[in-house]
């Protein structure tokens, strides 16, 4: 069965199953695409919310206004991932804005660096790297320095990890390491049930290089095609979908694992 865009983009009833009332999450590069539309969902589940992000304060106040229009309060906060200091008081914020922390979602990064492995120079390297190498590992490591005991750790990942594709070298690479780091800091703070876990994205409309119409249209259709459940894209709300599940007391017992949203395309 399809599901349409009313039944699933705007998620005006939380499910019966996951109530986040009184938790409070950090959601980073939550000013637009996946980020988000997770800060949304776990707003719409009851949560507070920490809206981060770098440069778009525009975004940044929209997804605060969906939060609050949802019913839960939200605050936006900016900070550069790359930098550890700052994603310590990222976090710092939400305990002193909110009292808790329960929920933090790695997000933020940059779906940038395509092209041949030879052409990359050493500053294209070092700007990608900054953000979705030492940006995410430096956010997984605060957060399992100040998450409550019983929380719930995610890192979204990225499907072009899978496998090498010919023109990815860099980005993809540099959304391997935090996968790694997931699977370690599960086993190094799961005495203190805290959950750490990955949801690996596939290409998703509305998010990354598909956020925009310009996007390549005869990639979105191969994308759309790949698929063999049906010819769409994933969107951001089967991403939001699965942080609902994994910040459900349903996920309680799962950690370390990544979980590949893709509508069975492997």
């Amino acid at each position: 069965m399809n599901t349409t865009a009313n039944d699933t983009s705007s998620r005006e009833k939380a499910s019966s199953v996951t109530d986040l009332t009184g938790q409070v999450a950090v959601v980073t590069g939550a000013s637009r695409g996946i980020g988000q539309g997770i800060a949304h969902r776990l707003g719409l589940l009851g949560a507070h919310v920490v809206v981060n992000y770098s440069r778009d304060s525009e975004g940044a106040a929209k997804t605060v206004a969906a939060i609050e229009a949802a019913g839960s309060p939200a605050v936006a906060v900016q900070a550069d991932i790359s930098k550890p200091a700052e994603i310590q008081a990222l976090l710092n914020t939400a305990r002193t804005r909110f009292g808790s922390l329960d929920i933090v979602v790695a997000n933020a990064g940059l779906d940038e660096g395509l092209g041949p492995v030879l052409d990359v120079t050493e500053a294209e390297y070092d700007r990608i790297y900054n953000v979705n190498t030492k940006g995410a590992f430096f956010t997984l490591q605060q957060a399992a320095r100040h998450v409550d005991n019983g929380g719930t750790i995610l890192y979204i990942g990225s499907g072009s990890t899978l496998r090498p594709v010919a023109g990815f070298g860099l980005y993809g690479s540099s959304k391997l390491p935090a996968g790694y780091l997931v699977g370690v800091l599960a086993q190094e703070i799961g005495e203190r049930g805290v959950t750490v876990n990955a949801i690996v994205a596939s290409a998703t409309d509305g998010a990354g290089y598909f956020s925009s119409n310009n996007a390549d249209q005869q990639l979105r259709a191969l994308v759309q095609n790949a698929s063999p459940i049906g010819s769409r894209m994933g969107t951001v709300d089967d991403v939001a979908d699965a942080v609902e599940f994994f910040t459900s007391k349903l996920a309680r017992w799962i950690s370390g694992q990544h979980l590949l949203i893709s509508g069975g395309l492997t």
